[in-house]
């Protein structure tokens, strides 16, 4: 043994931090303040709030990294969610987001409006160890004015500079490619605001298409972008972002996407056509698989998705 090694009853052994799906998600509890990770079609945690409506979690509270999409509507329309801080929700060149669009119409959920600025602003001000972080691209805008989430402060420049609060989520969400089971993610594209989520909140879940050997990680060490002290649980969710896309994977799922804001016409339609058949009854991510027509249909997808 080198010298300099330490002996072995001082050796620290690691825990594997990979779970069940099911396990991993009773870490969020009704009225846990939630961010969502991904961008649009690309890389929302599905998996992971399809088993959150399934066990039945209400009373959120939910960020998401502008712009959002399939996973803050989902959740939305199960009626999981009290309040939400949202800066963009859309289906992008298929349409507004149906279950967004009727709560905040009709006032069921609180919609705490603001920008890109604003949002990571927040997160920001928690990583910074800061009550609140400046943003100066508001001005001249109506946000400035009217959004709960500026506020503002003379220390940073006075009335026309925003300053929104320290923003801490109690559990992220997120969907990578790949990760060892001690938490250390990578991603095959880029992660959008998916780490600024993870060191903002307290707890951080993971579900990953594969899990690789922590030896692959270390021979690579600049491939990790999310480190394992970072994350409490990782998930092994082959195409757990379906039906949105998985960098380097698969593709979004257009005609499942297309189907959802079909159904999304009206409230009931969507439960009975969409919630109820794709998460409620399937049990597992296997069975959601199953009813969304298998993995060799969404492999599949990259060729005829233009």
């Amino acid at each position: 043994m080198d010298a300099s090694s330490p002996p072995p009853a001082a050796r620290t052994v690691r825990t594997s931090k990979a779970t069940a799906l099911s396990e991993a998600v009773a870490l969020v509890p009704s009225g846990s303040f939630v961010a969502l990770g991904g961008l649009w079609f690309h890389n929302n945690p599905s998996a992971a709030v399809h088993e959150l409506i399934r066990q039945g979690v209400e009373g959120l509270t939910i960020v998401a990294a502008p712009p959002s999409s399939y996973a803050v509507d989902l959740l939305i329309g199960a009626g999981a969610v009290r309040t939400a801080y949202l800066a963009h929700v859309s289906f992008d060149h298929l349409g507004m987001a149906p279950n967004f669009r009727r709560a905040g119409e009709s006032g069921e959920v609180e919609i705490i409006d603001g920008d890109e600025a604003l949002l990571l602003g927040g997160l920001m001000a928690t990583l910074e160890a800061l009550p609140k972080h400046p943003v100066h691209s508001l001005k001249g805008t109506d946000l400035l004015r009217r959004s709960p989430l500026a506020g503002s402060s003379d220390a940073f420049g006075g009335a026309d500079v925003a300053a929104p609060a320290a923003m801490a989520p109690d559990v992220c969400l997120l969907h990578a490619q790949e990760a060892d089971i001690y938490g250390n993610v990578r991603y095959e594209g880029t992660p959008f605001c998916d780490p600024l989520l993870a060191k903002a909140s307290h707890k951080v879940i993971v579900c990953v298409d594969r899990l690789v050997d922590n030896d692959e990680i270390r021979r690579e060490p600049h491939l990790t972008v999310i480190p394992g002290y970072l994350v409490d649980a990782v998930v092994e969710t082959p195409y757990g972002a379906h039906p949105c896309a998985s960098q380097g994977h698969y593709a979004h799922d257009e005609e499942r996407l297309t189907a959802y804001m079909a159904a999304g016409r009206t409230a009931a339609g969507w439960r009975s056509d969409y919630l109820e058949p794709y998460v409620l009854r399937p049990r597992t991510p296997q069975e959601y698989l199953a009813a969304v027509g298998g993995a060799e249909r969404i492999e599949r997808l990259a060729s005829v998705v233009s």
